[in-house]
């Protein structure tokens, strides 16, 4: 048996022993899904700096309600 045969398998025994109940089937993979992710999965949160949230913190910047 090769290596990666065998860490294969290790795994596969490994999702089964952590599979419950017994008829759901072992998971060693990603997750998959029938439709394609609605934002970037890649995405980042943007940078920003002290300033900006100090800013921010105060209302500067934003419109102000009436009332």
């Amino acid at each position: 048996m090769t290596q990666d045969k065998a860490k294969t398998d290790k795994k596969i025994d490994k999702a089964g022993d952590m599979t419950f109940p017994a008829s759901d089937p072992a998971a060693t993979g990603k997750a998959t899904g029938t439709e394609p992710p609605s934002r970037p999965t890649d995405r980042k949160a943007p940078v920003i700096t002290r300033e900006q949230v100090e800013r921010a913190q105060k209302g500067e910047g934003h419109k102000k309600r009436a009332g």
